[in-house]
């Protein structure tokens, strides 16, 4: 691999957070920033981790030093990836509602296109060495990863399997930056993904995490108005509702759309709408 070569795998690679959260032991974060360094990634976000800074930081992350002063620390998940556009929340056990769930490989073939077709922002996020991530937090993925370990000995810690992330978030990217050199003679109008085996053009950018953070709170409070959704015993709808608007990805324009039926519904269901000629002209371009 050349120079060029290998800034471009880094340029691709830096659209790819890793994600620790509320890490108890300072040698995981060292021993994760070791692993990232030595697959080219370089941005490590910690949420609330519970001893930092700590000298077995330093200590582990052996040559990896630069991305130590990059470290971002925040206090939330939700921060975290409040700019990303797909999030894979990393899970090894069965939950009460079945999620969109890929192995690491295809997870990787999955972020590395996004990245490199729509430059996309990738998360992939990490739980607690004890426990893992809670069922709230693994919500907030749009799919769940995991690794086809040994089933008679499937034990691997938190910075053994943000290796294997890595590295396959790597070999990705050097396969699709093979395959758009070898077709680079082709005029292709850019392309985002549909489902996992479809393409088509696209004109809109798509929506953030923050954004949709702010999508469901509203769908939910319209359900609630028109009687849909009982807020004392909501059960799974409103999960189910995260799992569905999570594979499909909208676009800004898909995105206020969405929102304004949302609040349409919500006036007429509280009789203070009232139709006028600019409401004519809106539905006649939608």
């Amino acid at each position: 691999m050349n120079i060029s070569d290998n800034a471009s795998v880094s340029q691709s690679l830096s659209h790819v957070r890793i994600v620790m959260v509320n890490t108890t032991l300072p040698a995981n974060i060292g021993s994760a920033l070791r692993a990232m360094k030595t697959m080219g990634l370089s941005k490590l976000v910690l949420v609330k981790p519970k001893t930092y800074p700590h000298p077995d930081i330093d200590a582990l992350a052996a040559g990896a030093q630069d991305l130590v002063e990059q470290i971002e620390i925040v206090e939330t998940l939700e921060q975290a990836i409040q700019d990303c556009h797909i999030v894979f929340g990393t899970s090894a056990r069965s939950r009460t509602i079945p999620w969109p769930l890929l192995d690491v490989r295809p997870a990787a073939e999955l972020s590395m296109q996004a990245v490199l077709k729509e430059q996309q922002e990738v998360a992939i996020v990490f739980g607690r060495e004890d426990r893992g991530l809670t069922n709230e937090e693994l919500a907030l993925a749009n799919y769940h990863l995991t690794i086809p370990v040994n089933t008679d000995y499937g034990v691997l810690n938190v910075a053994q399997a943000i290796q294997v992330v890595c590295y396959e978030m790597r070999m990705a990217t050097l396969q699709q930056l093979a395959q758009k050199t070898n077709q680079a003679s082709e005029n292709h109008a850019e392309q985002m993904p549909v489902t996992q085996n479809t393409t088509m053009d696209w004109d809109e950018p798509l929506v953030t995490h923050k954004q949709m953070e702010e999508f469901y709170p509203h769908l939910e409070k319209m359900l609630v108005d028109i009687e849909f959704l009982d807020p004392n015993n909501p059960r799974l709808l409103p999960l189910r509702l995260r799992r569905l608007f999570g594979r499909i990805q909208l676009d800004r324009m898909e995105y206020h759309l969405l929102r304004g039926i949302f609040s349409r519904v919500q006036a007429l269901s509280q009789g203070t709408w009232k139709k006028t000629s600019m409401d004519k002209e809106d539905q006649s371009n939608a």
